[in-house]
């Protein structure tokens, strides 16, 4: 059977986040720094102070929208065919994003990150197995528009993978620039299809500003998931306590939610959370703390409580170096994280909390991703994987196991993790072949990854996200 998902909330405790919420919500409701989106929620019957810039919900109304939002969707690669379905309980893994330095693979040295930084770890995600979708990872820094950053960054991603694609920007000008790329390179039907998912954040504590809110609308008319991602910082834009941390959270993006679904019920949403808590001793936030990793668990589990696809971020790290610190946050963050049953986790690539990639990075946490899938996929217990008939055929002091069917038929199978960089074997083999450590091995695959050929984005299509570049990036 598969692992269990993993837990730190009762239902009770659940029940106490949910009310909280909710009597928050209603009692003192969030500030929409947006009259068009407060005027269009207050014509859809919701309690909304104008004045104040207010909006208030109430339980029923809560409840009701959350109610309609989808389980589960389906998610298509750039040619129009299938990828995946997001909420079906298995989790996807996506790398990126939106960080802005990058370690550099010659020089060892962090640098500003650069458009070809964003390709190269596009071919990257195309190659590896672990990776469903593809993050921006960087923002860069030699882009021709410093304002249009993303943009030039999206059209990497999208000419140099055919994985979906998932971005984040506060700037409504950007993220319909975002969509409207996503059009351009999709075979399929967009306004039928998912290819791309977009991420907004209200801010902590309990107000949207309104760059967001005119994002919100904008993504509303179309038929891009939204990703409500809240980022309360404990103790500094949320209370210290995690319960606390949760109900903001939660509360936040209830919000979300429920303003989604009173404009456009059934719209397909994501309930997010990315964990940050403080160390009061220097004041640096942490998204790589045993305490976020606990929140990880509690996020999944209130998503489902819901009844409605969750994403988190992971496989986190707030060391600045690809070392032992680095491994074990990232491993104890991605496995609460796929162990709990989040359906979507982003940040492959990343660390420095947030702030640096590289593609060696990716290649380590690609094969962490893989552990922690496999994990949390358990163990296959049937007659055949019992194997009785062949354990009493071979019996006592028998043959080896080595030439029956039955071993080279799982040989061939998914039934053991087969490594990526992972050091394995006698210590005089691992000598002679240069005694090369892990993240030198995610070096050379990262190369010769880099090398496979990935299908070109047709041309027209590749002159049209060049056209659409161009016209917003002389908006902005």
């Amino acid at each position: 059977m598969k692992l269990a998902p993993l837990q730190v909330l009762s239902r009770d405790e659940m029940l106490q986040i949910h009310d909280a919420s909710v009597h928050i919500l209603e009692h003192v409701g969030v500030r929409v720094h947006s009259r068009a989106l407060l005027e269009a929620l207050q014509g859809q019957g919701l309690a909304v102070d104008l004045a104040q810039g207010i909006a208030r919900f109430s339980r029923e109304g809560v409840e009701t929208a959350v109610s309609h939002v989808p389980a589960e969707f389906e998610v298509f690669d750039r040619h129009g065919q299938p990828a995946f379905c997001l909420g079906d309980g298995q989790p996807r893994i996506a790398a990126g994003h939106n960080a802005v330095f990058w370690v550099d693979a010659e020089t060892g040295a962090t640098r500003p990150s650069r458009v070809e930084d964003v390709a190269q770890f596009a071919r990257l995600c195309e190659h590896l197995e672990a990776i469903d979708v593809v993050g921006i990872p960087v923002m860069p820094q030699d882009a021709p528009t410093p304002a249009a950053t993303l943009l030039y960054a999206v059209r990497a991603c999208i000419e140099n993978s055919r994985k979906p694609i998932f971005f984040s920007t506060n700037e409504p000008g950007i993220n319909r620039a975002c969509i409207e790329m996503l059009r351009a390179a999709f075979a399929g039907d967009l306004e039928e299809q998912v290819y791309g998912i977009s991420q907004l954040s209200p801010t902590s504590p309990l107000f949207w500003e309104e760059p967001v809110c005119e994002a919100l609308l904008d993504t509303l008319r179309s038929n891009v998931p939204l990703a409500i991602l809240p980022e309360p910082n404990a103790g500094v834009s949320a209370p210290y306590t995690l319960a606390g941390l949760l109900t903001m959270n939660n509360a936040e993006c209830l919000s979300g939610l429920a303003m989604i679904q009173l404009l456009k019920p059934g719209h397909k949403v994501l309930y997010a959370n990315s964990w940050t808590t403080t160390d009061m001793r220097t004041g640096a936030a942490l998204v790589g703390s045993t305490e976020t990793s606990l929140c990880r668990i509690a996020g999944a589990q209130l998503a489902r409580f819901y009844g409605v696809p969750c994403h988190t971020t992971a496989p986190n790290s707030d060391n600045h170096a690809h070392d032992e610190q680095n491994a074990w946050e990232k491993t104890f963050s991605q496995f609460c994280a796929v162990a709990a049953g989040n359906d979507l986790i982003v940040n492959c690539g990343m660390f420095a909390t947030g702030m640096t990639c590289s593609h060696e990075q990716l290649i380590m946490d690609e094969e962490i991703s893989a552990i922690c899938l496999r994990l949390a996929a358990g163990i296959r217990v049937n007659q055949e994987t019992i194997a009785r008939d062949l354990i009493e055929a071979t019996g006592p002091q028998g043959p080896s196991y080595l030439t029956t069917d039955h071993t080279l038929q799982w040989l061939r199978s998914d039934e053991y993790l087969t490594p990526r960089v992972s050091v394995r074997g006698p210590f005089e083999n691992w000598r002679r072949s240069g005694a090369a450590d892990t993240y030198q091995l995610a070096k050379a695959r990262s190369a010769e990854l880099a090398r496979r050929p990935v299908p070109p984005l047709e041309a027209v299509r590749q002159a049209r996200l060049g056209e659409i570049l161009q016209a917003h990036a002389l908006e902005l």
